[in-house]
């Protein structure tokens, strides 16, 4: 027989929204119960933090600390791959191996999985020089050469962003012409620092306790070629997809991306469901958003199991 657990509020997800969340539950007097795959999410890849309000050091050890701060408020946190949540009346159910849990009310922090390029070199060396984020490493390759994988909207933002710290800044897309917005196109070509290498593919990532180049493979009508970039950060801005496949049973409303729709307050279009983090649709994805969100959607859920709004 699997053990019946009663609670106040269900959490899932362990990253800095979802952990967050449970740090203010407690402090409301919910009970709260944290399950996650696993604990730290993608913040556990990044490595030097400098924008975090009081905290510099790496990602894992920031999450680190939110995670004992969570347990230390009394929340139970449980590590366990799941798949199986419903609705049922008043209540939200999540069936685990040895245990089914009953919520009032459910976050949702699952956060979202970068794609990856899937070649070698690029998991050896994230942290070391390869990132999933312009904005939150940036900084750490002033005056330095790196490279931007992607031609959408993000892989321009990223590329602007970096043409601003950078010495130089390659682009590397597979096709003849990026697919950004004119505008952001119009831009790029205007950098003097911003060079666009199109038909290109990455083979390879470069280095040893970090990153020192790429190897490119062009492929275009007339002839194909291997190149080498000496580059000292490589960014991979080819999309992200929302880990939200365990809640879409309990029917939350999905944006064209397919990130979850919450309104100011967190809130879904389901009462009692609440969404924090990168698996919403808002356009800042950030730690210190993340745990924003993760604060208010505590609030929200208090909120409605106190007062019924």
């Amino acid at each position: 027989m699997s053990e019946q657990i009663d609670c106040d509020l269900l959490i899932l997800g362990g990253g800095i929204a979802g952990l967050t969340a449970a740090i203010y539950g407690t402090r409301y007097n919910l009970k709260t119960i944290v399950v996650a795959k696993s604990f730290g999410g993608t913040a556990n890849l990044a490595g030097h933090i400098e924008n975090w309000p009081g905290f510099t050091g790496t990602g894992m050890e920031l999450l680190q600390k939110v995670y004992q701060q969570a347990k230390d408020h009394g929340a139970e946190l449980i590590e366990e791959e799941f798949n199986n949540l419903t609705k049922e009346n008043d209540y939200f159910k999540l069936t685990l191996k040895d245990k089914e849990i009953k919520a009032k009310s459910l976050i949702i922090a699952l956060g979202m999985q970068h794609r990856k390029l899937d070649v070698k070199g690029e998991k050896e060396l994230v942290g070391k020089g390869v990132s999933y984020c312009a904005t939150c490493d940036g900084m750490f390759f002033k005056n330095k050469t790196v490279l931007v994988v992607g031609g959408s909207d993000s892989a321009a933002k990223a590329a602007l962003y970096l043409s601003e710290i950078a010495k130089k800044v390659y682009i590397a897309y597979r096709k003849s012409e990026m697919r950004c917005e004119p505008i952001s196109l119009q831009k790029l070509k205007g950098k003097e620092n911003i060079e666009i290498n199109y038909f290109s593919n990455p083979v390879e990532i470069l280095g040893d306790k970090k990153v020192t180049g790429i190897i490119l493979k062009q492929d275009n009508e007339k002839d194909s070629k291997t190149i080498k970039l000496d580059v000292d950060g490589i960014f991979i801005e080819i999309g992200a997809t929302p880990f939200i496949d365990v809640v879409k049973p309990i029917g939350v409303s999905l944006d064209e991306k397919g990130f979850i729709i919450t309104n100011k307050d967190s809130k879904t279009n389901i009462p009692g469901v609440f969404a924090a983090g990168d698996n919403t649709n808002t356009g800042f994805k950030q730690l210190v958003v993340g745990a924003g969100e993760g604060a208010l959607a505590a609030k929200s859920a208090y909120d409605f199991i106190r007062f019924g709004k």
